[in-house]
């Protein structure tokens, strides 16, 4: 009975637990990776923290914004992520690992805090759609494929914690 109590431990120990098909261990950060559907059911709890997210993109809107599919169904409007440049476009159902911190869609704070990004750029519907839903910040987006796609964005500026 030990036994096969102690045998049903190791194995249990070795299924991956909460992470479907993505190999989060892969990641290499020093935070652990977080799901994208966490972030928009909870954005309050990840405002002003650095992440790393690994997930599927969802959705490209332009040369330097993505969506992630944060694969839930009610999880809330997609997590926005942008960076200030990229060495190459990131591809829709492409999976990626993106660090950064995640920030509310405050457009003003977003044009104060980074220079080079201006709102204007983007579709007004979709600033619209996700006005004060998470967006992360991205210093690091990485195509496990086929490698870096983005490298040395701006260190993202502190942000106090929401209340």
């Amino acid at each position: 009975m030990r036994t096969s109590v102690i045998a049903m431990l190791l194995a249990t120990a070795l299924v991956p637990v909460g992470c479907g098909e993505r190999d989060r261990d892969r990641v290499g950060s020093e935070q652990p990776a977080v799901d994208a559907g966490e972030i928009a059911k909870r954005p309050d709890a990840f405002y002003g923290k650095p992440v790393t997210v690994v997930a599927e993109v969802e959705a490209v809107h332009g040369p330097n914004a993505f969506t992630l599919d944060e694969d839930e169904a009610f999880a809330g409007p997609d997590v926005l992520v942008i960076v200030e440049k990229a060495s190459r476009p990131v591809e829709e159902d492409r999976e990626v690992i993106v660090e950064g911190t995640v920030r509310p869609m405050v457009v003003a704070d977003l044009e104060r805090d980074y220079p080079w990004f201006r709102a204007n750029a983007y579709d007004g519907e979709l600033i619209a759609r996700l006005k004060e839903r998470p967006v992360i910040i991205a210093t690091m987006v990485r195509d496990e494929e086929r490698g870096d796609v983005l490298a040395g964005a701006q260190r993202p500026a502190p942000v106090a914690p929401a209340n």
